[in-house]
């Protein structure tokens, strides 16, 4: 199963960069084209440039450059001894402090089908191909990917070593404190190692890098014409937090949907009330309605611009592993994103997979405020709001094999990048 080594990790020299935090950045994904210039004016040795360099032709070769020159001149130092990294993230939200510790480690890259590395999203292949352009050209894991395992033991093995200062900390700019701690102790190590050894890992962010790394791994081993299982590319740089963690967080992604030829929203609604139950309420109300039922299953919210808002919520009567036609498992048609996706962005306004995969029709945002100025100025037709998909039902759906829509899960905070870096040793 799971295949765990410590690696020599990559880090920030603070005496020739300064204070962390204004190095490191959120993963690639997640920065919009004004965050990375922020980010890019913030500090020269900003770890943006390594992930999302300046394309002016030469894109992925700058990263490498500035690779090579941070590491030649000491911006960033290898540490001497193959390590494990325990990772504490400490946050707030909804008013609430949380923590989340989790450790970074190489993981052994599994296809697939093994079973060993469960995805639970589907990916596209632009990111994908970027981030393996990235890896060509830097031979480097920047981003960690984000992977979940059940058992409950690994975080008492890690804990004792965070009780001293930490190696490194940064705070994002959300507020997040993260801290960092090398852990190079054999016995250690070997006990995590152990821990996992009959584990497999839900990856719960980073499906493209993942991905990016497999493909990777295989044109290296065209390359050399032949499986070395302890060459450096047949690893990915993971951060790994158990299951039962209390600071597990997945906060809600909310579908825009546009272009949709000859909407009628009265026809639309008259649709709806064939499977769902549509109650008005005011708009300034919506957001807090929705949530309000966030324990319900199968609870929208529905804006159609100028004050016009609803809670839908499918009628009892409707049984999603009934009515979805989809050879999936019940656990993936169960989910209230199966439900948005096919009974109404499908069936109702002809929004089918391949209008999903090409972003034509559909865009989300977490911000449902922001969104509904959106639909109200004629940039989109309508906003649904859905409640978080809970951490229970990503691991069902991967366990039998399937994968949700894009943009199912946002597991909340992100993982720092910047803080901890993987270059390759041949």
């Amino acid at each position: 199963m799971a295949t765990i080594h410590p690696f020599r990790g990559v880090r920030y020299n603070k005496a020739k960069v300064g204070d962390l935090s204004n190095v490191v950045t959120p993963p690639y994904d997640v920065i919009s084209a004004e965050a990375q210039e922020w980010y890019r004016r913030r500090h020269p040795e900003s770890a943006v440039r390594l992930i999302l360099p300046v394309d002016d032709g030469c894109k992925y070769k700058n990263s490498a450059a500035c690779l090579d020159e941070w590491l030649s001149l000491g911006a960033l130092e290898r540490d001497a001894e193959p390590s494990i990294y325990a990772v504490l993230q400490e946050f707030e939200v909804a008013g609430e402090k949380k923590r989340r510790l989790g450790f970074s480690c190489a993981v052994r890259l599994e296809d697939y089908e093994n079973r060993t590395v469960l995805p639970h999203e589907n990916i596209l292949a632009k990111p994908m191909g970027d981030r393996l352009n990235l890896m060509q050209a830097t031979k480097s894991n920047f981003d960690s990917v984000f992977g979940l395992y059940s058992n409950s033991r690994v975080p008492e093995i890690i804990r004792p070593f965070t009780e001293r200062e930490p190696d490194a900390c940064a705070v994002d700019q959300d507020g997040v404190v993260c801290k960092l701690w090398k852990i190079s102790d054999a016995a250690a190590i070997k006990a995590v190692q152990d821990e996992l050894g009959n584990e497999s890992i839900l990856i719960a962010d980073g499906h493209h890098r993942y991905a990016a790394a497999l493909a990777y791994r295989n044109q290296m081993r065209q390359s050399v014409g032949k499986v070395d299982p302890n060459a450096p590319y047949e690893f990915v740089m993971m951060t790994l937090v158990s299951l039962s963690d209390s600071g597990l967080v997945v906060l809600p992604t909310h579908r825009l949907v546009g272009n949709v030829a000859g909407f009628n929203p009265e026809a639309f609604l008259l649709k709806l009330k064939d499977s769902f139950d549509v109650t008005p309420v005011p708009a300034s109300e919506l957001a807090s309605a929705v949530e309000g039922q966030s324990s319900e299953k199968y609870v929208f919210g529905l804006y159609l611009g100028g004050g016009q808002a609803c809670v839908l919520k499918l009628k009892p009567s409707v049984k999603p592993e009934s009515v979805i036609d989809s050879p999936a498992s019940n656990a993936l048609k169960q989910l209230d994103v199966s439900v948005l996706h096919s009974i109404i962005l499908e069936k109702l306004l002809g929004i089918g997979a391949q209008e999903m995969s090409a972003q034509s029709n559909l865009s989300y945002t977490r911000n449902p405020e922001e969104a509904m100025r959106m639909v109200d100025d004629g940039s989109c037709q309508m906003l649904f709001l859905v409640n978080s998909t809970r951490v229970d039902e990503v691991d069902a759906v991967a366990a039998a094999g399937d994968k949700m829509p894009q943009k199912s899960t946002f597991f909340y905070p992100k993982l720092i990048t910047g803080l901890l870096m993987r270059v390759m040793e041949f």
